[in-house]
């Protein structure tokens, strides 16, 4: 069925901006309130109920070491949130309430993000986390301490958060530090390390509705839980089944219609498509479009294009209000762990995930441009051309075929089967991990250029009136030719199905893990024991993205792809080593260190070595510093090193197509390249091939990571914390992959062989192609700070929590190859290079807690941004004030082992702002909510 050409009302929000001078306040009312009231919460950063669990235990493993340890002591500057914040949250996925935390930033992928991907768009409907945005690749996932199986897209390495159940997760550590000693490959920002429940006692069901304050964006959420736990044996049972429905961007009045700026004063302007359903036809008296009425059958049927966004009867289109701005899906995700005792130094365990995703992104019809097509023209003899003349640029959109959608299927395992035991003193373990996550996406609404070519091409009408392909003298039988020039409507059944197709795409991540550990106390010393953690590794990624065959011949309307498979495998080893230094002294309660070192040795690039090393400095009960430095590294992922190659042909000036605008040396480089020394060469075309793709070569990338900790736990204030971190991180070898402009400018300015052997000529000079593949290039670095604190005290009648997080960005760059002007980040949003790094962001949450009662008000604060180059005023910046969302939250537990949650998501209805270079939704669909005020309720039923 065609979708409707006519817009739908625009709805417009809430006018709260007499509050907003409020609400900024908010936060810093929050750090007051933690520091002058006379009670507080001691805990490690996490929830209360989850930080009082852990007090209780002692040498375990946490997040961030190997080694046997007293999670309580305050030596590791670790993030945790407990299930109670997961539960009055009200998200529906992990992923979506972990980007809101403060730490996190860049362009994650989410539920939201409706577009145009990479990989054929095999990575959407996937949820992705970035640690100091840095990029999802170079924080570690993992569950219960172990890797999980990459998401998305066939060699995507990222994994998607959104598969494990929310109901299974009992708390989210969070190490926001280097962690490749630890951990391995990929550790570079951090590790996300997910907690699933173990001990329950019956069945616990959950029912959750979602809907906007518009009525739309509906969502219905089944969680069941079912758990056992005896002497030697406990088990646990987990089902969740998510329902999401669409939102459209013509649903809302910020992304109704494409925006652009316009003058000096960033003026918003409706920025449409030169390719609407009446045409767009470039001929020679001029560009023309079909008058509104006419069937295009003469000359007298066509005006003058109005291309002019400004204009009030400009003839450019909006497609937004096809476009997803919340996509579809329905997941299904299942989840089972068990343990057994065999004996008191032995324990067999398991975990089991299964998890199914069909999901849609839906895009505009098809808009389709001749001049982007390979020989694609009208033929001066189509029987619908109107204009005798050939014709290669024309512009039309197909709404005939109506919106194209991406529809995934998604499917994902994993299981591990381990054991466990603790021996005197020292404990063991051993695991296979396994995982495979398969997708196939079908997308509708393409083109297949063979038959475009004898579509367009000469046609006329036989002797029955029928329209037939080629000549009276060379008829082209079984073919259908495609009239472009009537208007909506004009394009029939029949000439679809002849020229159009559906694509098919599928890929596959398949990961194998085995590893062994042992950690415990060695020998004793006079400041306590010395303790010890090994283990070995072995890990295999396989992956494969397979693009429809069409795709891989080129013979569609979007760019060649062609397939990418492939695989490799570590062996990798550690030690790590805990060494007491000074106990009971003065100014010091202990001291000691913590130093480490990881070998790995890759099958397809060699080894690596990486070590850390930590000081921790315990005062007193009250005060605890901490400091480390250690390396880390992230391994190029199959899709970086074995990726297909996809060309596209942008617009390329040559520059030694002109020697007079050259230095000598400059003209020496193209002389060395092939370019005539006499000058005499000329540019005939300015689009030239540009080949992207994977490298066999790469190396993985560097990293140096120094952090400085303080958690402050006063005596005096029995239930207090406050936690504040510094980070510094440089990354080098950072893995990029830079533009054809980029590569010939830079060739000429150094001479080096990393760009220069990049350009292939012919004799005579002209650019056969450019090959823009990957390579480690990059240096970035992250500065900032991170303040968490908590605090509890009694008061009418029940009792209060309070936690605020805090992080500030000081510095964030980004240097793009060697000898490149470093590009600055904080502050700022940059589609392309960073995404949005606020200098500033913030959460609070207050919960009040009374018998059967639950107030809960949480805050998220988004700093001020600013927006530069692309479509903004050259010399100008378009600055983004902060933003502050407020959540409320009401809940109240009956007799009947019932509970009720009632919540109220972005209380004042703030609509995301305006960034003209970002999705065609005019936001940043990564870091604001787009949806206005949210309602939802959940019903907890607790049984046997």
């Amino acid at each position: 069925m065609n979708k409707t050409m006519s817009l739908p009302p625009s709805r417009n929000p809430v006018d709260a901006g007499t509050l907003h001078g409020l609400s900024a306040l908010v936060l810093w009312l929050a750090a007051s309130a933690l520091l002058v009231t006379p009670a507080a919460l001691r805990a490690q950063t996490g929830s209360s109920e989850s930080s009082a669990t852990a007090r209780k235990l002692e040498n375990v493993i946490v997040t961030g070491t190997r080694l046997r340890t007293d999670i309580s002591d305050g030596a590791y500057g670790l993030t945790a949130i407990g299930r109670q914040e997961l539960e009055l949250s009200g998200q529906r996925f992990l992923g979506e309430f972990l980007q809101q935390a403060p730490f996190m930033a860049g362009s994650p992928l989410n539920t939201s993000t409706g577009a145009r991907g990479e990989g054929g768009g095999l990575s959407r409907g996937i949820a992705s986390v970035e640690l100091r945005g840095l990029g999802p690749e170079r924080t570690l996932v993992l569950i219960n301490g172990r890797r999980m199986v990459p998401g998305g897209g066939g060699g995507s390495g990222i994994v998607d958060l959104n598969m494990l159940p929310m109901v299974m997760v009992e708390r989210v550590e969070i190490f926001k530090s280097g962690a490749s000693v630890e951990y391995g490959a990929d550790a570079v920002a951090g590790v996300v390390n997910i907690i699933t429940r173990e001990q329950t006692d019956g069945l616990a069901v959950n029912l959750q509705g979602t809907s906007t304050r518009r009525g739309d964006g509906e969502a219905a959420q089944l969680s069941l839980a079912y758990g056992q736990q005896r002497d030697r044996w406990q088990f646990m049972l987990g089902a969740e089944y998510v329902d999401q429905q669409s939102v459209g961007k013509g649903d809302r009045s910020f992304s109704e219609r494409r925006l652009t700026f316009t003058g000096p004063d960033n003026t918003p302007t409706f920025d449409g498509s030169s390719a609407p359903p009446q045409g767009r036809f470039n001929t020679g008296l001029g560009n023309l479009t079909l008058i509104d009425g006419a069937d295009g059958d003469s000359l007298s049927d066509f005006r003058p294009w109005i291309g002019d966004n400004t204009a009030p009867d400009t003839d450019r289109y909006n497609f937004n209000p096809f476009e997803d701005l919340q996509q579809p899906s329905e997941r299904l995700s299942l989840f089972a762990q068990g343990r057994y005792s065999v004996t008191a130094a032995f324990n067999v365990f398991a975990e089991t995930l299964y998890h199914q995703r069909d999901s849609r992104t839906r895009l505009a019809p098809l808009p389709f441009f001749t001049n982007r097509e390979e020989d694609v023209d009208v033929s001066a003899d189509n029987l619908f051309n109107p204009f005798g003349e050939r014709l290669t640029d024309v512009r039309r959109r197909l709404i005939e075929g109506g919106p194209r959608d991406f529809v995934q299927d998604n499917e994902a395992w994993r299981f591990v089967l381990g054991a466990d035991g603790t021996v005197k003193g020292w404990f063991w373990d051993v695991s296979l991990n396994r995982g495979r996550n398969t997708i196939d996406q079908r997308q509708t609404g393409d083109l297949l250029d063979s038959r475009l070519r004898t579509a367009l091409g000469p046609s006329f009408r036989d002797s029955s009136g029928n329209a037939v392909c080629g000549t009276p003298a060379a008829p082209i039988a079984d073919c259908v030719p495609l009239n472009l020039f009537g208007g909506a409507g004009s394009i029939t059944s029949e000439m679809l199905a002849y020229a159009g197709t559906d694509l098919r795409d599928s890929g596959f991540n398949e990961q194998t893990v085995a590893s062994a550990n042992l950690a415990g106390d060695l020998f004793a010393l006079p400041a306590g024991a010395l303790q010890v953690a090994v283990g070995f590794e072995y890990r295999e990624e396989k992956a494969a993205d397979i693009p429809d065959p069409q795709t891989v011949r080129g013979n569609t309307s979007g760019s060649a792809r062609a397939i990418t498979r492939g695989s490799f495998d570590s062996n990798e080893a550690y030690l790590e080593v805990g060494i007491p230094l000074l106990t009971d002294a003065p100014w010091v309660q202990s001291v000691s260190m913590d130093l480490g070192t990881r070998w790995v040795d890759f099958s397809n690039f060699g080894t690596e070595v990486v070590s850390e090393a930590g000081l921790y400095w315990s005062v007193n009960e009250s005060v605890r510093l901490r400091g480390a430095w250690s390396e880390a590294f992230r391994a190029p992922n199959v899709g970086e090193l074995f990726g297909g190659f996809s060309q596209a042909n942008p617009i390329v000036l040559d520059p030694c197509a002109d020697f007079s605008r050259l230095t000598s040396v400059q003209i020496d480089r193209c002389v060395a390249q092939g370019v005539p020394a006499d000058g005499s060469f000329a540019q005939s075309g300015e689009e030239t091939p540009e080949l992207s793709g994977g490298n066999r070569n790469l190396s993985p990338e560097q990293a140096e990571v120094r952090t400085l900790g303080v958690t402050w736990t006063p005596q005096s204030v029995s239930e207090f914390q406050l936690s504040l971190d510094y980070y510094d991180m440089e990354i080098d070898a950072g893995i990029a992959s830079l533009g054809a402009n980029t590569i010939l400018e830079q060739c000429l300015a150094t001479g080096a062989e990393a760009f220069c052997g990049r350009i292939n000529r012919e004799l005579g000079g002209r650019i056969v192609d450019v090959q823009a593949q990957l390579q480690n290039l990059a240096t970035e670095t992250a500065r900032g700070l991170d303040l968490d604190a908590q605090y509890r005290h009694a008061g009418f009648g029940g009792s209060f929590s309070h936690r605020l997080m805090i992080s500030h960005v000081l510095d964030r760059e980004l240097v793009a190859f060697p000898g490149a002007a470093p590009f600055a980040g904080a502050g700022g949003f940059d589609r392309d290079n960073f995404g949005a790094i606020p200098e500033w962001q913030g959460n609070y949450r207050l919960d009040w807690r009374a018998g059967s009662w639950t107030v809960g008000y949480e805050a998220q604060w988004i700093g001020a941004l600013e927006e530069s180059g692309g479509e903004v005023f050259p010399g100008t910046v378009n600055r983004i004030s902060d933003v502050v969302y407020h959540d409320v939250t009401v809940g109240y537990a009956l007799p009947t082992r019932t509970s009720l949650v009632f919540g109220i998501d972005n209380l004042l209805d703030d609509q995301p702002p305006l960034f003209v270079n970002a999705d065609e939704g005019n936001t940043d669909v990564s870091t604001y909510r787009l949806l206005g005020t949210t309602f939802w309720l959940r019903l907890t039923q607790r049984l046997l």
